[in-house]
C-alpha cells in the first residue's frame, strides 16, 4: 500500500553556489557517509551529487507529508549507491514501517526527484495466518475464466481489473494467477494499486480508471501507468506538473450514460485529443466507455449507450494504434463486440455472474473459496441461548461447533442463517448471531475439532457462491468479496 509520494526539482548550479558562499550547508545536508562519496567526486559531478541528495530528502519529506524539520531532518535521511551504483535510501526516520522508492535523474542545469513510500505489507492490519480461516485462489478456474471469455469474445487484448485488492481476493495471488494466464495488462481503480502492481515486477500496460491528481503526472509517467483524461484541463493541469524530458500515455474516457466521468459530446474530446497530439508530452492510447446496464434483460438502454458512443466516435480521425474498448465483464459474456481491440473484465475472471442469473449461464468457474476449521464443538441442551442477543435458542439437545471467524473478516452479521458445507458435503446451520471474530453452526452430530468448514465454495456436488452470500444480503457479490478483510490470509492452489 502507497503511504505517499513527493517530487522536487533542483538548479544545481544554484545549489552549488549556495554551498561556495556557506560551506557549513554541505555538513547540514549530506551525513557522514555521503560525504565521504562527494569529497571523492571532482567538479560538475561532486555538484550534481550535491543537489541530488538536497532534492531527494526534499522529495521524501514531501512523501512523508512533513517536509524537512523536527519530524524528519536532512541527518534523518542518508542515500547511498547500491552495488549498480543506483541511488538508495538505507536510512529514514520510518525504516521499519515503510519502504522507500526513489529515483533521482539529470537534466541539463535540474535534478529530478521522485520518492514513493510503500507501507510495509499489512502496517496496522494484522494477517492472521496462524488462526484457521483462510481464503483459497484457484489458479485453474482463473485461467479457465481467462481462455473462456477470450474464446467468446475474440478480444485482442485481455485486461485484468484488479482494482480494490482485487475485487477482495488479494492482489498477489491474481496478479500471479493472471500472470500465467497470459493476460496482456491490467486496469486498477487508482494510481496507487498501479505503484503497486510496478514495484512487484509487473511490466505490461497497466490502465488507471479512475481519475488522478493532475499534480501527479510526472509520477505516472515515471511508472508508465495510463490515467484516464476526462477534460482537456486536467491534460492542461498535467502538462504543468510534467517534466521536460517525461512522456505521459493517456486514455480518453467517454460518457455515453453511465454518468460517471468522461466527454460527453464529440467537440469536447476531439479539442482535447487535438491537444494531445500537438504535445510531445503525451501519447494516446486508447479511447473507452462503460455500460451501465450490460448485464440486464433489458437492452434498450444499452442499445442508447451504443448508439451515442458510435456518434461521437464517427467524425474522428483516430491513428491506427489508438485502441477502443467498451466491454466490461457485461458485455463480454452477453453481447456482440462493438471492438474486439481490448476487453476490460474484472467480475467475468474472478467467476462472478454479473447478472445474478437474469440472464443465459456462462461457463464460469469461480475463483474464491472462504474456508475455516472448527476449534471447539460441544453439545447444548435444548432451551440454551447461542451468541450475543439470545436470538437462537436449541430446540433439542443439540452440537454446536464454534468456527474462528466474524464480521471483521468481512462474514457480515447479516448472514446469520446461512449454511457452511462440511467435508462430505453436509450442510450445518450459521445459528445466532454472528460475532466478530466468532460464529457458531449447528451439527449434524458429533464432528471433531479440526474439521475443515467451507463457507464459499464448493464441496463434493453441493456449492455455496458469493451470489449466495449477496442474494442474503440483498446486495451483489462484488460488494461481499470487496468486504473480506485483509486479515484473512489468501493462498493461491492448484
Amino acid at each position: 500500500m502507497i503511504f505517499g509520494n513527493g517530487i522536487d526539482a533542483q538548479e544545481i548550479d544554484a545549489v552549488a553556489k549556495i554551498a561556495e558562499r556557506r560551506p557549513r550547508f554541505i555538513d547540514v545536508i549530506l551525513t557522514p557517509a555521503e560525504k565521504v562519496i562527494y569529497n571523492d567526486k571532482k567538479g560538475k559531478h561532486r555538484d550534481e551529487f550535491l543537489a541530488g541528495r538536497f532534492s531527494a530528502k526534499e522529495a521524501y519529506s514531501k512523501a512523508l507529508g512533513t517536509g524537512i524539520g523536527a519530524a524528519v531532518s536532512w541527518q534523518d535521511l542518508e542515500i547511498l549507491p547500491n552495488e549498480a551504483g543506483q541511488p538508495v535510501i538505507v536510512k529514514h526516520p520510518k525504516l521499519d514501517q515503510l519502504i522507500a522508492h526513489i529515483s533521482i535523474s539529470h537534466t541539463g542545469n535540474a535534478v529530478h526527484s521522485s520518492v514513493i513510500l510503500e507501507q510495509i505489507e499489512d502496517l496496522g492490519q494484522v494477517v492472521s495466518i496462524h488462526r484457521p480461516a483462510w481464503i483459497e485462489i484457484s489458479q485453474q478456474a482463473l485461467q479457465h475464466n481467462v481462455n473462456y471469455i477470450r474464446e467468446l469474445t475474440n478480444a485482442k487484448r485481455f485486461f485484468a481489473v484488479v482494482k480494490a485488492n482485487a475485487y477482495g481476493h488479494g492482489m498477489r495471488p491474481i496478479v500471479t494467477a493472471a500472470l500465467a494466464a497470459g493476460v496482456d495488462g491490467f486496469a486498477v481503480a487508482t494510481m496507487d494499486e498501479g505503484l503497486w502492481l510496478r514495484n512487484y515486477g509487473v511490466d505490461l500496460p497497466i490502465m488507471v480508471l479512475g481519475v488522478t491528481p493532475a499534480e501527479d503526472a510526472s509520477i505516472l509517467a515515471e511508472y508508465a501507468l495510463i490515467p484516464v483524461v476526462t477534460s482537456k484541463s486536467w491534460l492542461e493541469a498535467a502538462k504543468e506538473a510534467l517534466q521536460s524530458a517525461d512522456c505521459l500515455t493517456v486514455w480518453a474516457a467517454v460518457d455515453t450514460g453511465m454518468g460517471r466521468i468522461g466527454f460527453r459530446d464529440a467537440e469536447a474530446l476531439e479539442e482535447a485529443l487535438t491537444f494531445i497530439e500537438e504535445q510531445s508530452q503525451f501519447r494516446l492510447h486508447s479511447i473507452g466507455m462503460h455500460f451501465a446496464t450490460a448485464d440486464s434483460e433489458n437492452v434498450a438502454y444499452f442499445e442508447k449507450q451504443l448508439q451515442r458512443w458510435q456518434t461521437i466516435l464517427a467524425d474522428l480521425n483516430l491513428a491506427d494504434t489508438v485502441l477502443l474498448h467498451v466491454a466490461n465483464s457485461g458485455t463480454a459474456l452477453w453481447h456482440e463486440q462493438p471492438s474486439t481491440d481490448l476487453i476490460r473484465v474484472g467480475a467475468g475472471m474472478y467467476g462472478f455472474d454479473p447478472s445474478q442469473g437474469a440472464l443465459k449461464q456462462r461457463e464460469l468457474e469461480p475463483v474464491l473459496s472462504l474456508k475455516t476449521e472448527l476449534v471447539h464443538v460441544k453439545q447444548v441442551p435444548a432451551g440454551e441461548s447461542i451468541s450475543y442477543g439470545a436470538t437462537y435458542t436449541t430446540q433439542t439437545t443439540e452440537w454446536i461447533g464454534t468456527l474462528p471467524i466474524g464480521y471483521a473478516d468481512g462474514y457480515a452479521r447479516a448472514l446469520q442463517g446461512m449454511r457452511g458445507l462440511l467435508p462430505d458435503g453436509r450442510s450445518v446451520e450459521v445459528v445466532g448471531r454472528i460475532a466478530m471474530d466468532q460464529l457458531m453452526v449447528r451439527l449434524p452430530g458429533e464432528v471433531p475439532v479440526g474439521t475443515v468448514v467451507t463457507l464459499i465454495g464448493q464441496v463434493t456436488n453441493e456449492t455455496i457462491t458469493l451470489g449466495d452470500l449477496a442474494d442474503r444480503m440483498a446486495t451483489i457479490p462484488y460488494e461481499i468479496a470487496t468486504s473480506l478483510s485483509a486479515r484473512l490470509p489468501r493462498y493461491l492452489v492448484d
